[in-house]
């Protein structure tokens, strides 16, 4: 019998793309700052294009009815809204070389966060019994223990605790901090036999995404972040892990589905 790290490690293309990514932006930071940047903001075209097609794929697959139609729809959304976000970002970056946060790309970034809770809890649906209070005790814990320091360090080195950048930077931490309690669930119950690989894909890159809007938070405060920096690492495994989720659940519907045909025979 598979270990999980034996599954995750037989995932080839999965761990290739990841060190892919950290080598690009590792050798990008190397040459220069401003071709990290530009190599920073280019590489979400890919990433989060590939991540979009995959979700939309998936809703159409698996269509709109019942929890599983609803996790997939608000699954999407959250693609969407956070692949403008991205598009926005770039344009104001590399386009009009303002700073892109705060900016539009904050409004669909927000935007998505509903969708992914969403998910999250309408994917949990038919698992529900297994979660135990103490690991939604557990996960709860964790959750208000980061979102603590971040608080802290947001408004405790704020200029000008009323600007839009404070506020933001208050509430990604909010945010972030409700939708990691279903990934730690979702973790647990993966370990437990309960879920499969893609939903585990799916809680670490969460956890990755939380990981990685503390320590842009922090880079805007010291203003040391720039896009490409290797803060933007993080980022970028959110979207392979999420990505290669998506893609773990399709393989395994064609071969249910073949299995089914094989069956009727």
């Amino acid at each position: 019998m598979q270990t999980t790290l034996d599954v995750i490690l037989s995932k080839k293309y999965l761990i290739a793309s990841v060190l892919a990514v950290v080598a690009f932006n590792l050798v990008a930071n190397l040459m220069s700052r401003e071709f990290a940047t530009l190599v920073g903001n280019l590489t979400y075209i890919p990433i989060a294009g590939s991540f979009l097609i995959l979700a939309l794929l998936t809703v159409s697959r698996f269509g709109l009815g019942g929890n599983h139609g609803l996790a997939w729809f608000s699954f999407a959304g959250f693609a969407v809204s956070w692949f403008i976000a991205e598009m926005l970002w770039i344009h104001q970056d590399l386009v009009v070389h303002e700073d892109p946060f705060p900016s539009a790309a904050d409004i669909f970034y927000l935007i998505g966060y509903p969708f992914l809770l969403m998910f999250f809890v309408a994917y949990l649906q038919p698992v529900r019994a297994g979660i135990t209070n103490k690991a939604l005790g557990i996960s709860s814990v964790i959750s208000v223990g980061v979102l603590i320091p971040s608080l802290y360090f947001v408004l405790g080195n704020a200029e000008n605790p009323s600007s839009l950048e404070t506020i933001l930077g208050t509430i990604y931490p909010i945010f972030d901090s409700i939708v990691i309690v279903p990934a730690i669930i979702g973790v647990v119950l993966f370990f437990k036999g309960q879920v499969n690989l893609m939903w585990t894909l799916f809680s670490l890159g969460i956890i990755l995404l939380f990981a990685a809007d503390t320590a842009f938070l922090l880079g805007q405060i010291d203003d040391s972040y720039y896009t490409g920096s290797p803060i933007e690492v993080l980022f970028y495994l959110n979207y392979v892990l999420l990505a290669f989720g998506v893609h773990n659940h399709l393989t395994l519907f064609k071969k249910e589905k073949k299995s089914d045909k094989i069956n009727l025979r």
